[in-house]
């Protein structure tokens, strides 16, 4: 059969070797019958070629090319083209036969390769900076490039990351290469504020320092002095000394020289704490009147005429106008009136004592808070010159109000907008006394007053110390130097935080009038007094 097969496609072959193929009305050639596809499709599926002694070629079956076949080594499969590569490239046959196979490169973290790009951008920089230096120094910068380049791929550190969880701050595991730093306990709306950065040995060994500037610092800092009134006046009394003891360099004058030791003195005075409104005024006042020294006279009648307007500050804006105030006010009390009072001013002290004194009947509600529980000292000495007096913590405000005739508060200073910055829960009491129609009194002298403005605590404030608020006195003792913690600890709790503010800010519409040396005015008359004297009060 196979026979027959052969004679009949070499029958059919021929002629179509020797000529070409008809076509019908000059057009493409004629279609192959249905029987010359199938013989054809058997004799590939045979791989057997229509002429003998011949290379083995295959009819391209596609329409359009009949002419058109292919080689025997046109018609390898890919398998065996692959054993023919190998067979021809023995040394790639163990990679697998990719040429392009190379051995893989370690794999560098985003910290690694930014290290060396930084390695190498600054080994090009002194590069160009020795090339223009000269050749020699351009091989050691070369030199030090490869140096810095391996240096930096074997030494880059890992990134550390932040620990997740709510683990105690500054725990790490063992094989951690980083300790992460202990969590500082401040809350974040009050990062701007002041906090104490400095050491002992700095504030005692201070070569630029006087000792009474050193002294006063550590009082400031440790709590030994507080209040407006009496921080300003130990200011004072410092500077007094400090003039005393002042000595103008070789080739200087008074004024000029003086300035600066007394910046350098108000510079450490302010990391200590920060200064209170009637300081600052206080200090300006000083400084104004060392520029206005006349040159002409000696040392000696310069420190004189300094000392005078020191003097004359303390008793024209301090103490005279205390007594104005206190003079003001006793037009205010009447016999069985109730007065509250928060914090211990020593103005409002003066106040009572002078009522007391005129045998006026009155009694006296002495709201305390803490940590500062400083108003015992100002019942103790109350109750000492007979006057009756209840002590109440600031929760049960809400209830001795409804007997309270008027409320008379203290200031820390008195704001360009009206509002009043005082003790922390100022506010509170000044809004209790609101809601129960209580006139509400502020005693506070113009040196107190400031061009700043401010409607909020946030803004400015002082941070106490927080383990002031966890602390409790022991056998009845009210020193905090003596307390024991009632939270032992709390700074390895990083989910606690304690918040102790010195000031808040009291809104002009909860104060009924303010009592001045000038006289008893609205909130609102704060600039007046300004314009009167900008250059006493000027913050």
């Amino acid at each position: 059969q196979q026979q027959q097969q052969q004679a009949t496609v070499g029958s059919t072959k021929k002629p179509q070797s020797q000529k070409a193929e008809p076509t019908v009305g000059g057009g493409g050639p004629l279609a192959k019958s249905d029987t010359d596809a199938s013989i054809c499709e058997k004799l590939k599926d045979l791989h057997i070629s229509d002429t003998a002694g011949t290379p083995a070629t295959k009819v391209d079956e596609k329409p359009g090319t009949p002419g058109k076949v292919e080689t025997r080594s046109e018609q390898l499969t890919k398998a065996e083209r692959k054993a023919q590569f190998e067979a021809q490239n023995p040394a790639l046959a163990g990679s697998g036969g990719d040429p392009a196979a190379k051995p893989a490169k370690p794999t560098l973290s985003k910290a690694e390769r930014r290290a060396i790009q930084e390695a190498q951008r600054a080994a090009k920089a002194e590069a160009q900076q020795a090339k223009a230096k000269g050749p020699v120094k351009a091989e050691a910068a070369a030199a030090k490039k490869a140096a810095t380049l391996s240096s930096a791929t074997v030494t880059v550190k890992p990134p550390v990351r932040k620990p997740v969880g709510g683990g105690v701050a500054g725990t790490s595991s063992p094989g951690t290469p980083h300790v992460a730093a202990p969590r500082k306990h401040i809350v974040n709306l009050f990062n701007h504020l002041h906090q104490p950065k400095f050491a002992a040995a700095e504030i005692i060994n201070s070569p630029t320092l006087h000792p009474a500037v050193t002294k006063l610092g550590v009082q400031y800092a440790g709590g030994a002095v507080v209040g407006s009134k009496a921080r300003c006046l130990a200011l004072l009394r410092m500077l007094n000394q400090l003039i005393h003891d002042y000595e103008t360099p070789a080739e200087k004058e008074f004024c000029r020289s003086f300035e600066e030791t007394l910046n350098i003195a108000a510079t450490h005075l302010q990391r200590c704490r920060p200064f209170s409104v009637s300081m600052t005024n206080a200090l300006r006042h000083v400084k104004m009147n060392t520029r206005q020294l006349d040159g002409k006279l000696s040392d000696s009648e310069q420190k004189e005429c300094l000392l005078e307007a020191i003097e004359a500050y303390i008793r024209d804006h301090m103490e005279k106008a205390e007594e104005a105030i206190c003079i003001s006010v006793q037009e205010k009390i009447y016999d069985g009136d109730v007065i509250l009072t928060y914090g211990c001013s020593s103005l409002i002290k003066h106040i009572l004592e002078e009522a007391n004194r005129r045998a006026k009947r009155f009694r006296v509600i002495i709201v305390n808070a803490r940590p500062r529980e400083e108003e015992h000292e100002m019942l103790e000495q109350l109750v000492r010159q007979g006057v009756h007096c209840v002590c109440v913590l600031i929760n049960a405000v809400s209830y001795v109000m409804p007997e309270v005739t008027k409320v008379l508060l203290g200031a820390h200073a008195l704001l360009a907008n009206g509002s009043v910055m005082s003790r922390v829960g100022t506010a509170q009491i000044a809004l209790v006394a609101k809601a129960y129609n209580v006139p509400v009194l502020v005693c506070c002298e113009t040196h107190k007053f400031t061009e700043r403005v401010q409607t909020d605590a946030f803004v400015y404030n002082e941070l106490g110390n927080p383990c002031d608020l966890v602390m409790a006195p022991k056998g009845g003792h009210r020193d905090l130097s003596e307390a024991k913690p009632m939270l032992a600890g709390w700074e390895t709790i990083s989910s606690l935080t304690i918040l102790n503010l010195h000031y808040d800010v009291t809104p002009p519409e909860l104060v009924t009038a303010v009592v001045t040396e000038v006289a008893i005015l609205p909130c609102t008359s704060v600039p007046v007094i300004l314009r009167i004297k900008p250059s006493d009060v000027a913050y």
